[in-house]
């Protein structure tokens, strides 16, 4: 045996030994100069809704008013997210239900779920004054297990800019006929109203603040089905009124160029053949729209309170 050869050999299977452990080592520690990892901070807690500092005392109340009115209101079926601060959202999230999800979120991919009632409260803050917080919104989502009206409703005040002023509220009803279909019935009722026309929209709004709206609603469904009609012909005259007036205007849609860009639609204003298909098509639309409100208002009330119970609790 070449002792030469014999040592050469032992010598380079050292290095490969060596080589090997360092990769080991490296892909353990990474760049690190410390032998032992070190621990990851743990998250600060986030503050309970008591440290809060609202702009102004009575949305401060409200929030804690409406907190305190759905933790009674919950029991151990139910699953929380505690409170938690997301994005600028100072939030917390409640739902039970075999159709809710897990993390409680309303979505629009799930909230035609059957069975699922889902509760949403938020405030808003700038990180750096936090715990300095302002406005206050609640949403609230109610599906049947079978067949019947889902209710989702939306509220924000106080929000400034960053709710586009305050964003105002809305409730939207839809029909479920069995336990796995899509709604195909709907109405919308709320502060404000949009209605489109080809590629723009006609918009009414009350002319209240949305919590002076809300209230014409709440005490009973004849309330509730009264104050929406006289919204919803209130809109179809403004919509009316627009078209008669010539102040709707279409688009002809230009060639698509490709690369994936919707083709640009070139403004222009309708013919007259274009407004009195468009006053038809209206006039029809919000006649259903009555109808339907004058049809299913009971059930509809009934599924707005089976989300969040305001003719019983509202701060």
């Amino acid at each position: 045996m070449n002792i030469k050869n014999s040592y050469t050999q032992k010598n380079a299977a050292k290095k490969k030994l060596f080589l090997v452990c360092s990769v080991m080592l490296l892909a353990v520690f990474g760049c690190n100069t410390h032998t032992a990892a070190e621990a990851t901070p743990s998250p600060a807690p986030v503050p309970g809704i008591n440290k809060l500092r609202f702009n102004d005392a009575v949305t401060g109340q409200r929030f804690r008013g409406l907190d305190g009115y759905i933790q009674g209101m919950v029991d151990k079926t139910w699953r929380s997210t505690s409170y938690e601060m997301i994005g600028g959202f100072y939030e917390s999230k409640w739902c039970t239900g075999s159709g809710a999800r897990q993390d409680c979120q309303i979505t629009g991919s799930t909230n035609d779920n059957h069975d699922q009632h889902a509760i949403y409260l938020f405030t808003m803050d700038y990180p750096s004054d936090f715990p300095q917080v302002y406005g206050l919104g609640l949403q609230a989502l109610w599906v049947p297990k079978q067949a019947g009206w889902g209710a989702y409703f939306s509220f924000t005040e106080s929000g400034g800019n960053a709710s586009g002023e305050g964003w105002g509220w809305e409730v939207s009803f839809k029909k479920y006929s069995d336990a796995n279909d899509t709604p195909q019935t709907a109405l919308t009722l709320g502060d404000s109203f949009s209605y489109p026309i080809y590629q723009t929209s006609i918009n009414y709004s009350s002319g209240l603040t949305p919590r002076k709206d809300l209230g014409l609603y709440l005490a009973n469904p004849e309330a509730m089905c009264e104050r929406g009609l006289t919204q919803i012909q209130a809109m179809a005259k403004k919509v009316n009124d627009d078209i008669s007036a010539h102040q709707v205007q279409t688009c002809d849609e230009q060639p698509y160029v490709g690369g994936g860009i919707a083709p640009l639609c070139k403004p222009r204003p309708m013919t007259t053949d274009e407004e009195t298909a468009e006053l038809a098509r209206a006039a029809t639309y919000f006649a259903d729209q009555e109808q339907l409100l004058k049809d299913h208002y009971q059930e509809m009330y009934a599924a707005w309170m089976s989300a969040f119970p305001l003719n019983q609790y509202w701060p």
